[in-house]
């Protein structure tokens, strides 16, 4: 009994053995064979690897239009328009009759501000049979900034008839309801544009500038706080943001929106002369003078830029350098009737002897004639008129 136990424990043990050799087997086999989870990637990873790719094709010269104008689209997506420019150019070089890459051409041009080579691409695209709704909404966005509005319309019908929800689309129907005045009409449709395409930055541009000039400024402030969170480095958006502030009569918080503008764009023209003037108008001669300097350095040749620098160095009361341009602005013209008026303000203040900022406040810019200073004597009557009789005539007094 003793020997038959020790053999059926024998026998079960090896069974055990056996029934895990076996599992085990399956399991390599299970896992030899299990596909591996997909790892996800983010966007822009995915746009990274992707520009390594398509770079190391182009540097291998495999198939260099297709993989140009793929590795274009990525830098368009990206807002890279310049390097995007750069090799659609390229694509074009190597194949000039696909209607995509002109359409490609076309909205980069467009979003570089460049209308008449945007509408010409986009119109070369057209007739190499790209009918996309992609295309009718370049056309019509490119046409109604041009102020051809009819035509614009009609494209973006055909546009909304093929892509009823687009967002691009709506943008353009915004902009046209806002130039023919219906701007509540204008606002929903951009709003529309906004929230389904987040990067669309014309529009947030567009429904700022409106509810601004219609007084929302609490929305107009909205709108521009959205766009801020979302593009950083657009000096258009801290200009806006400067005149909404400028608009509530809060002129130290507009200056600093200003400068935050040029301070993204230096060259930002527009709103270096919009703090020159605003510091002008609240007697900051000396930040007046470093905007118009800087104006003068991005363009020498904007009017009356050396009688404004010139105007500033007169309120300081630095004559010496005030002159030196009032005279620049006097070789250029003769007679330039500010330039003038600066030099004889200057004058008349070194002849009475005082210093030019006490007699004077700074609203009177280049006035042609300070009547606040011109002494006028008021004529008097006589108290008594000596009159010679005629005796041999009687005067008769009715």
């Amino acid at each position: 009994m003793r020997i038959k136990s020790t053999l059926y424990s024998s026998i079960w043990v090896l069974t055990l053995i056996s029934m895990l050799a076996i599992q085990s087997c399956q399991s390599d086999a299970r896992n030899s064979t299990r596909i591996p989870p997909v790892v996800k990637k983010s966007k822009a990873q995915w746009e990274k690897d992707a520009l390594l790719s398509l770079s190391d094709l182009i540097s291998r010269s495999i198939d260099l239009d297709v993989n140009y104008f793929k590795r274009a689209r990525i830098y368009f997506d990206q807002e890279q328009y310049k390097p995007a420019l750069e090799d659609i150019n390229e694509a074009i070089d190597e194949q000039e009759n696909v209607g995509e890459y002109f359409l490609l051409r076309g909205k980069i041009k467009r979003e570089l501000g460049d209308l008449d080579q945007a509408l010409e691409d986009a119109e070369r695209a057209e007739a190499l049979q790209q009918g996309s709704p992609e295309l009718y909404v370049l056309l019509a966005d490119i046409l109604q900034a041009k102020g051809r509005f009819r035509e614009a319309g009609r494209y973006l019908s055909h546009a909304m008839k093929l892509a009823p929800y687009d967002a691009s689309a709506y943008y353009v129907k915004g902009m046209l309801e806002a130039r023919q005045g219906d701007s509540l009409a204008s606002l929903a449709s951009l709003d529309y544009a906004m929230a389904n395409n987040p990067r669309m930055l014309r529009a947030y541009l567009q429904s700022t500038v409106i509810n601004r000039k219609l007084n929302n400024i609490p929305q107009a402030l909205a709108v521009n706080n959205r766009a801020i969170k979302r593009f950083s480095n657009i000096p258009e958006l801290y200009f806006e943001r400067a005149e909404i502030y400028n608009a509530l009569a809060k002129p130290d918080t507009a200056v600093l929106y200003y400068q935050m503008a040029v301070k993204v764009n230096p060259n930002y023209t527009e709103a270096i002369l919009k703090m020159a003037n605003l510091e002008l108008y609240r007697g900051h001669y000396y930040p007046a003078l470093l905007a118009f300097q800087q104006l003068q350095k991005v363009n020498p040749k904007y009017p009356q830029i050396n009688n404004l620098v010139g105007f500033c160095y007169e309120k300081l009361g630095d004559y010496t350098q005030a002159r030196a341009y009032y005279t620049v602005s006097l070789n250029m013209n003769a007679d330039d009737r500010a330039a003038h008026n600066g030099m004889w303000r200057m004058r008349r203040n070194e002849t009475a002897g005082t210093q030019f900022g006490q007699e004077e406040n700074g609203d009177d810019e280049f006035r042609a004639l300070d009547t606040a200073r011109v002494k006028i004597n008021m004529i008097q009557p006589r108290k008594t008129i000596n009159m010679q009789v005629d005796s041999s005539r009687k005067v008769k007094i009715q």
